[in-house]
């Protein structure tokens, strides 16, 4: 099975994030164990546990730790591949649940 990547610019504390890049990344930290949502909710907006469980995934899956998810990089790699497929019940495309197992990124942000 083909990997599925997401982002579209590097993620990082000092880089501008694209929300979508930022959303992804958080539901897929989350479903791996790696984001706790916090009380407010899960926004577009990058913010501290998400990068601490950047630099947790790093660290767990042998990774330099350096908190940075570019696109097609190896820490995007690793967690695309970990992550599970399901089938968008709107559009029918394969995604990685990352909104929720039935809807994609794509159906949800419109």
């Amino acid at each position: 099975m083909a990997t599925r990547y997401w982002l579209k610019k590097t993620l990082g504390s000092s880089y501008p994030a694209d929300p979508s890049d930022v959303l992804n990344t958080k539901r897929r930290l989350q479903s791996q164990g790696y984001y706790d949502e916090p009380e407010y909710g899960i926004t577009e907006y990058p913010d501290t546990p998400m990068f601490e469980g950047i630099k947790r995934f790093q660290k767990d899956n042998g990774l330099r730790v350096d908190g940075l998810m570019r696109p097609r990089g190896p820490t995007e790699s690793q967690l695309a591949a970990k992550s599970p497929r399901y089938t968008c019940t709107i559009c029918g495309a394969k995604h990685g649940g990352v909104y929720s197992p039935r809807v994609c990124a794509d159906c949800y942000l419109k």
